[in-house]
């Protein structure tokens, strides 16, 4: 047994079969946080396989000569530096691929979360794209799949695989495999994705959606998440994952999901969602007809929130608080910023209507100007741009409460996606809104306190009745 590394020792039991329950599950935390962790399973999941034939292949000579070869013997010889190397060199990601699947179908929860960790991450044979990048926008970071972390990826940038975080609410990311279907998260996400013969992801949290052309026969692309495995052969769909739910909407085609708690699957046909959590029947419904008011309800908790959630006191509703984010592309600027989900896999999709405004209703500590943006999508799940309107400080009059009214023809194409005008909508009406957010910018950190206690969208056949009161 190797006693120089505690995760070598770990490793080598759990290949043996000898690990205890939670031995398991402090396995699973170290791949799921360490790439060198990751890296070390995989060589020594391949030495191990390999080792194992070359026993066999002794033991059947043995067998057909007659000679006895003594077991240190072996294990000395094949433990030799020169051996290993070889070995590592003839490991072929074959290996890993069947390794992964014969520990995936195990019955512990760590196990199971060991053969996704693995099945994701395995190490590639050679570097090949397998998509590239169509859109970004935001705070991003990229992992490739050895470790490499870049905060800069372009649009046109082919990747061979890794981790892609979105860190802001503003955030979005595209990508397109090389057989066509896309893929897109947008706000606080973190997607891994890899692509061996077939396509799996590995949504941690956030929101993703993807337009799938048909897979291959028996390889659907696979998305984990903290709960569920969803199986796609062609189809659009969204896919909001937290730490106890994953909820799936089905815009065409059909998904199958598979709940990890218990192993219970249902399809889910078009124009339907389905929630899975372990205290829910698995029971798909029909998303419901799209609406044209919407409230942020923040009293409500802080779900779907970006920012800082203060609940209501006997002297304040409950409110968010901006909290300072300084974005990549500019990082001389610091941005004041909160934001709230609006159209949820889990809710009716919220459609703009010509002539509808938002009212944005808190304080700010001082005169600053506000920028209102909302991000969009279009009725079958394509990115619709995001779009922005700004009251300048002048308007708030020095008031510390403000109540500004955001006219739908006030909005514009946010600056970060006006390389993309050609393609996008130039204006919002007849769109999905996933997401709205505020701030304010201030290059002087903490001046300015930027507070909202509701937003709200109010459509055109309201809009004289609310005025007139």
């Amino acid at each position: 047994m190797n006693q120089d590394s505690p995760l070598d020792e770990l490793i080598e039991r759990h290949l043996r079969g000898e690990l205890t329950d939670p031995e398991k599950e402090r396995l699973a935390e170290w791949l799921d946080s360490d790439l060198d962790a990751r890296k070390k399973f995989v060589e020594l999941a391949q030495w191990d396989t390999r080792f194992a034939d070359a026993l066999r292949e002794a033991d059947a000579v043995a067998c057909e000569t007659g000679a006895v070869i003594p077991e240190r013997v072996m294990i000395r010889e094949h433990r030799s530096e020169n051996a290993f190397q070889r070995l590592m060199l003839a490991a072929s990601a074959v290996v890993i691929v069947v390794l992964a699947a014969s520990l995936f179908y195990q019955q512990t929860r760590a196990e199971r979360r060991i053969a996704e960790i693995i099945e994701i991450n395995q190490l590639p044979v050679r570097d090949v794209f397998i998509a590239k990048v169509i859109g970004l926008s935001g705070s991003l970071v990229w992992t490739g799949d050895r470790g490499q972390i870049e905060r800069e990826v372009r649009v046109g940038a082919k990747l061979a695989g890794g981790t892609i975080e979105g860190t802001a609410p503003d955030s979005w990311f595209e990508l397109e495999f090389n057989d066509g279907s896309t893929i897109m998260i947008s706000g606080n996400s973190m997607l891994t994705f890899a692509d061996h013969g077939q396509k799996s992801m590995r949504l941690k949290e956030g929101n993703f959606s993807a337009n799938v052309v048909s897979q291959p026969a028996g390889k659907p692309m696979l998305i984990h998440t903290p709960s569920a495995r969803i199986e796609v052969l062609g189809t659009q769909f969204e896919v909001e994952a937290g730490l106890s739910f994953t909820t799936l909407n089905v815009s065409q085609g059909r998904v199958r999901v598979k709940r990890l708690s218990d192993g219970s699957s249902v399809d889910v046909p078009a124009k339907h969602r389905l929630v899975a959590t372990a205290d829910r029947d698995m029971l798909p419904v029909r998303v419901p007809d799209s609406v044209h008011r919407w409230q942020s309800q923040l009293g409500l908790g802080p779900q779907g929130t970006y920012g800082n959630w203060t609940p209501a006191t006997s002297g304040h509703a409950a409110h968010l608080k901006a909290i300072p984010m300084v974005p990549a592309e500019n990082p001389k600027v610091t941005l004041y910023m909160l934001a709230k989900c609006v159209s949820r896999a889990a809710s009716s999709p919220v459609i703009l209507q010509p002539g509808s405004r938002f009212v944005v209703r808190g304080r700010v500590s001082s005169a600053a100007g506000v920028y209102f943006g909302i991000a969009m999508v279009h009725p079958n799940g394509e990115f619709g741009g995001k779009f922005r309107a700004d009251k300048p400080a002048a308007d708030f009059d020095g008031q510390t409460d403000f109540e500004a009214e955001f006219e739908l023809s006030e909005f514009a194409l946010d600056p970060c996606v006006r390389d993309r005008k050609d393609e996008l909508p130039d204006k919002p009406e007849g769109l999905i809104v996933t997401a709205v957010w505020c701030f304010t910018v201030d290059r002087k950190v903490g001046a300015t306190a930027l507070e909202v206690t509701e937003i709200e969208l109010i459509p055109p056949e309201e809009n004289g009745a609310r005025r007139g009161r």
